[in-house]
């Protein structure tokens, strides 16, 4: 039914715009958080290199860099903190003007490929089972009768018609007349104008408009499972791959760290690698939440998305 369709489709988008919302608040805390230990560590460095242009053991310069590198921090914070605002702001649009208090997303977390691991499989199901794909065929198919239903309009029709009828004598018998009168008659439209012409070839137009309607719809569910599934894999992979470089990232900083104070890295080496530390914990982040969501809008496009899904999800924040 169009009813049990249309539901479908909403309580599918609304999972998935819930739970991007919620990702994006805890990216947006998960960057105001960095931003901000990257201002305290940069406030650190800043001190640390007037301390040591007093005692001469370092430029002026490295002094103004630290400094630039501070006044940076603060518009980063700024911005930060906007970010995080609004992504609230969008959450609380879905779930209602209240206060809410987030979990965070478990550091353990097991990335699984697809099930099944195959393109093709989830594709398949999609042209089957996608509410909107669905829904195209169905109006393609209302589309189709319509045609018939106007051109009709040329065809013969067979009514049933029936007459009775009472009426006195003129004698004084005192005798009446029933007569009951049943039949069919047949009516032959030899000409009806333009009208019938007109209104069948419009539907004619309008159930071919459909059929390009289901095959735009099959088009655009096709590419949304590949993009899909193909973004839940590239998220796996970039997750491993993040998880490696946070680590030597680690260790490159307190190298450079470990440099700077026997003086062969300068502050710029150890503010850029500080900020590569950073930004890689961040990627690292965004990369765990991008595998949920594309698994849910893989699920969406496959038309299986459901509450079950969502209480999944909660299961892996802590």
């Amino acid at each position: 039914a169009k009813a049990d369709v249309d539901f479908l489709s909403a309580e599918q988008d609304l999972i998935v715009r819930l739970a991007r919302a919620y990702f994006d608040v805890l990216s947006a805390q998960d960057t105001l958080d960095l931003v901000l230990s990257d201002r305290k560590a940069i406030e650190r460095q800043l001190e640390q290199a007037k301390q040591r242009f007093e005692v001469g053991l370092i430029a002026i310069t490295a002094v103004y860099e630290a400094q630039a590198a501070y006044d940076q921090s603060t518009a980063n914070q700024i911005n930060a903190e906007n970010a995080l605002d609004n992504a609230n702001e969008v959450l609380r649009e879905i779930v209602g003007n209240h206060e809410f208090s987030l979990n965070q997303l478990a550091e353990k977390l097991e990335l699984a490929k697809p099930d099944p691991a195959d393109l093709a499989t989830w594709t398949e199901k999609a042209l089957q089972q996608n509410p909107n794909v669905i829904a195209a065929k169905n109006n393609s198919e209302v589309a189709q009768k319509e045609i018939e239903v106007k051109r009709s309009g040329h065809y013969p029709t067979v009514d049933l018609v029936g007459s009775h009828a009472l009426s006195r004598t003129s004698s004084n018998t005192g005798s009446d007349l029933d007569t009951t009168t049943i039949g069919l008659q047949l009516a032959l439209p030899l000409y009806s104008g333009g009208g019938v012409t007109a209104s069948t070839e419009k539907a004619q137009l309008d159930f071919e408009a459909a059929q390009y309607g289901v095959e735009q719809q099959k088009r655009a569910v096709t590419r949304q499972v590949r993009d899909a599934y193909r973004g839940v894999i590239a998220s796996i992979s970039q997750v491993k791959a993040l998880e490696a470089t946070r680590k030597s990232s680690k260790s490159a900083l307190e190298a450079t760290e470990a440099g700077f104070e026997v003086g062969t890295r300068t502050i710029v080496d150890v503010l850029n690698s500080q900020r590569n530390l950073y930004s890689t914990i961040n990627d690292y982040a965004q990369a765990r939440y991008d595998y949920i969501i594309n698994g849910l809008l893989l699920k969406q496009a496959a038309g299986t998305l459901s509450v079950k899904d969502l209480e999944q999800v909660n299961q892996w924040l802590k």
